[in-house]
């Protein structure tokens, strides 16, 4: 057996048991090893979560799926089915094969299983998610411009007056427009990257960190509801007239004042504008999108400028508060030290656990939950950016809780 034919065997091994095909096993990556298989239970998780509170919570609401999308919805589902089954028909028939052609075609439907497998999950999130935030923007809660206005002055930052700085300079407003409209190419490009390489892990665990930050966003927004730095502020043209886009820069304020006041009834999912300000989700998206390539040197980088000057451009280009980025920079270090905290492999895990008449029964199960709980908290480290962040964000939630009950009182 060559070496390209034993890597094949047990990229495939994990999915197959007795020569039978189990999607379950394979739509968890569980032929990228048993860490791929944990962070894609938790990403599925995450989907299964918020389509949960979608599907109880859209019948509730005044919105409705527009009926067109849904025949757009039904063609994806389609394709697909139809790149499912060509992958079965292509895996069976290419089963026996040992030349170097049929290995080399084995090794690229391998990448694009991946590839589909990773986009499938990408739609799930999003349409789970896109959904999600119309829901709560049409629910109007009562904005909270004000009050993140003031944490960026106790912070000492000040959005008027950096949107004209940003504006003065040259080159500037230009460069950091571009780098704010890089960031879904370069989610897709890092994702097609991880696939054609053949890094399920490392895919699976920025699907992963994704999902976890999509569902951080989530109730960050609903704690949270803000229309933006731009709407509060509501800054004079020549404050931001050396930008290339103008006003047409916030073009989520169409889709967000038409959810608030009741206009917008119908959710297009072909056509779905972002409507979250609080927390930023191009902050998230930049960590994530970084940290996953981060053993490619050649491109690590190149990633890091950019999203560094992504993340910069969220403020003027993007209209965020600061707390907006920051929050969403401490939802992603959250996320990611949540997921290092349930997936990693521990002595433990491994472990019977008995719960019912067996050495002690079910007080034995109990007394082993709770060392294995002990053992991974102790355990737990973090850096001083992720101590730095985690601090950030206890201050903000003990904040908005002070404030709601000097409402209250």
């Amino acid at each position: 057996m060559t070496a390209k034919r034993a890597v094949f065997s047990m990229s495939t091994v994990a999915a197959t048991v007795g020569n039978k095909f189990h999607i379950g096993q394979w739509l968890l990556l569980s032929d990228y090893g048993e860490p791929a298989r944990r962070y894609t239970v938790v990403s599925w998780a995450c989907i299964a979560s918020l389509a949960l509170v979608v599907s109880i919570w859209l019948p509730m609401s005044a919105l409705s799926l527009d009926q067109a999308a849904l025949w757009e919805v039904a063609d994806f589902l389609i394709y697909g089915a139809a790149a499912y089954a060509f992958y079965l028909i292509v895996s069976y028939r290419l089963r026996n094969s040992e030349d170097r052609v049929g290995i080399c075609l084995r090794a690229a439907l391998e990448r694009f299983a991946l590839l589909f497998r990773a986009c499938l999950l990408i739609s799930a999130i999003g349409g789970a998610g896109f959904v999600f935030t119309y829901l709560a923007t049409a629910t109007a809660l009562p904005m909270q411009d004000a009050f993140l206005a003031r944490l960026d002055a106790h912070l000492g930052f000040d959005w008027p007056s950096f949107l004209a700085a940003v504006n003065d300079l040259p080159f500037l407003p230009d460069l950091l427009g571009k780098a704010y409209q890089s960031t879904a190419a370069l989610t897709e490009g890092v994702v097609l990257w991880l696939a054609l390489r053949g890094r399920g892990e490392r895919l699976a665990e920025f699907l992963a960190l994704l999902c976890l930050s999509s569902i951080g966003l989530a109730v960050g927004m609903v704690l949270l509801p803000a229309a933006g730095a731009f709407v509060y502020f509501e800054p004079a043209p020549q404050l931001y007239d050396h930008f290339a886009g103008g006003r047409e820069m916030w073009p989520f304020l169409d889709a967000f004042n038409s959810l608030r006041d009741g206009s917008l009834t119908k959710i297009d999912l072909s056509a779905i504008q972002g409507v979250v300000s609080f927390p930023s989700f191009h902050t998230m998206l930049g960590i994530v999108t970084t940290y996953a390539l981060r053993d490619t040197r050649a491109l690590l980088i190149p990633a890091v400028i950019l999203n560094g000057l992504m993340i910069v451009a969220t403020l003027p280009v993007g209209g965020h508060y600061l707390m907006d980025t920051l929050t969403g920079a401490a939802i992603t270090i959250a996320a990611f030290h949540g997921l290092n905290y349930w997936c990693r492999p521990t002595a433990s895990s491994r472990e019977p656990r008995a719960l019912l008449g067996a050495n002690g029964g079910f007080l034995s199960g109990q007394m082993t939950r709770s060392h294995s709980i002990r053992q991974r908290l102790s355990g737990l480290r973090f850096g001083p950016l992720g101590y730095l962040f985690i601090a950030t964000a206890a201050c903000l939630a003990a904040y908005v809780a002070l404030e709601n009950l000097q409402r209250q009182f």
